[in-house]
């Protein structure tokens, strides 16, 4: 799902026409100008599948210890039932925020809804984890349309500056609502029905956009639109896929020639990919971006950032089921004070941002959240609860204003006319940044845990596996064996959070020096800052 996305990611020139008249393209604050009840009416009715998209993306990290124990799917499989959503939102974002210019942005939206409702629908009666995976993929596909279509909308309804900020206030809250009620609803759920009923939250909420959104969402179509490289999208995409399973799969002692060839040949049709994008007039990616390095390095370390907190919210679930002994509600619970975190820390980031310029509170933000993971990784099997609350919070007080400060720097490094797709990069990079965080660390915790459980003799590929055999055993025998599996799941989680932090804060260290020219001057409020369009943090997954 897709946490936030840059108010500049909207093409500039809006309308209220199908056809983008001009002569309605202004923002001047005359009465024509305007917001009608029907816009505001239309706002409340893109908010809330917001919401409810942001809910949904909570849910699945709170349901996988559950998951497995129906499933017992393989360490592989659960990465790919958490990684192929954000894979591809990844890999569809800039190609579908073209189609919606081109086919119009309420068009992409209902596609959106009806793919990620029905999507939804498959997910919570999927027999086997293959068809699972085959459902979140196409829940991906639905969000990729959602999320930029909505902000789209609201550009183009919303002419006037100071009602644009208060609908675009409005859309940012629904984001943030859905990060805090996500865990609470997720929790009840799973204990009062199945881990099944996650899937089910967003479905009816599509069905009312569907039916109400003819009668109060206008439609907008761009007079000029770029050719979209279909080809360009596909190679990206299946290098990706390609990279990530030799991944998950030498991760998970697979052949080795298989693996190596499938991941050899991902990053080939990537570096073909790269090439195309230098060659054709219209790209997908547009690479010349990359070599400003004001762009470059707050975006990879902002994708740094993001890989580390999708890595380890994948555990978060499992560690405080699994090994903590807490229900599902529970651990909902106790997610809560990370996303309100968040929330302040973007609140917080536009004076912080004044007090010490954009490259300095980058260079904070990131050093912040290595104290927090840094903190994480000193959890344990028995007493790890106040320890995980307290770093969760901490890097989650830190993320908020990186991303915000990423977004600032990628807009403002480049020309006005390039605003919007700057910051759709950016935007396509942190996804990307989280997917392959949950490949790498998820496939190095999975190894870390298994070969710590052979050493105590225990053959088995997840937590969520070890603890259905548990319950077959004898009550001495099973509290040994629980306790050694659990021990090491905890040794592959502190791994994890040990090597996130050190690479957030070598980002913090060289951000400096790679910025050094381009620091922004103090006492300057940077004006995407503080209408930054931004979430919880755990609605990005």
């Amino acid at each position: 799902m897709i946490g936030a996305v840059s108010t500049d990611q909207i093409p500039s020139r809006p309308a209220r026409s199908v056809d983008d008249t001009a002569g309605q393209a202004g923002e001047s604050e005359d009465v024509a100008s305007r917001a009608r009840p029907k816009d505001w009416l239309g706002l409340g009715l893109l908010a809330v599948p917001c919401m409810l998209v942001s809910v949904n993306s909570n849910l699945l990290n709170l349901a996988l210890p559950a998951l497995s124990a129906e499933f017992q799917p393989s360490n592989t499989q659960v990465l790919w039932i958490c990684d192929i959503y954000v894979l591809l939102v990844a890999g569809l974002l800039l190609p579908v925020g073209l189609l919606a210019d081109r086919f119009g942005r309420r068009r992409v939206l209902f596609l959106g809804a009806a793919v990620f409702g029905l999507a939804s629908i498959g997910a919570a009666v999927a027999p086997d984890p293959a068809l699972l995976i085959v459902c979140r993929g196409l829940i991906g596909v639905g969000s990729a349309m959602l999320a930029p279509s909505t902000l789209s909308l609201i550009r183009s309804m919303f002419h006037v500056p100071d009602q644009r900020a208060v609908a675009l206030g409005i859309w940012t809250a629904s984001f943030a609502l859905g990060g805090i009620l996500g865990p609470l609803l997720g929790g009840v759920l799973i204990e009062a029905v199945s881990w099944r009923a996650v899937f089910l939250v967003t479905p009816a909420a599509m069905v009312i956009l569907l039916v109400l959104g003819p009668f109060v969402l206008p439609e907008y179509r761009s007079e000029t639109f770029r050719r979209i490289d279909a080809i360009g999208v596909a190679m990206a995409i299946a290098g990706l896929l390609g990279a990530i399973y030799a991944v998950e799969q030498l991760s998970a002692q697979g052949s080795v020639l298989v693996s190596g060839s499938v991941g050899v040949v991902g990053i080939v049709v990537l570096v073909g990919f790269v090439r195309r994008q230098t060659r054709i007039s219209e790209p997908v990616l547009d690479v010349s971006l990359f070599r400003e390095r004001a762009y470059t390095v707050p975006l990879v370390g902002n994708a740094f950032a993001f890989a580390v907190l999708f890595g380890t919210q994948l555990l978060i679930g499992q560690y405080l089921q699994s090994v903590l002994g807490m229900s599902p509600l529970q651990a909902g619970v106790w997610t809560i004070p990370s996303a309100a975190a968040y929330a302040a820390g973007g609140l917080l980031a536009p004076r912080l941002g004044f007090a010490l310029g954009t490259e300095r509170l980058l260079t904070f933000g990131l050093a912040f959240s290595a104290v927090g993971f840094g903190i994480v990784a000193a959890i344990d099997v028995t007493t790890g609860l106040v320890v995980f609350v307290v770093g969760s919070v901490v890097y989650s007080l830190g993320l908020a204003p990186v991303y915000q400060v990423t977004t600032e720097c990628t807009v403002a490094a480049l020309p006005a006319e390039k605003a919007g797709v700057a910051s759709a990069t950016m935007e396509t990079a942190t996804n990307l940044g989280g997917a392959l965080g949950i490949a790498v660390f998820g496939s190095l915790a999975g190894a870390v845990y298994r070969a710590g459980a052979a050493g105590s003799g225990i053959h088995t590929q997840t937590i969520g596996d070890a603890l259905t055999r548990a319950e077959n055993l004898p009550e001495g025998q099973a509290d040994q064996f629980l306790e050694a599996v659990q021990t090491a799941f905890v040794q592959g989680f502190r791994l994890v959070e040990m090597i996130g932090a050190g690479l957030l804060l070598i980002a913090a260290l060289a951000t400096p020096l790679l910025l050094r020219q381009h620091r922004a001057p103090r006492g300057t409020t940077p004006p995407s800052l503080s209408t930054t369009a931004t979430s919880s943090s755990d609605s990005r997954n």
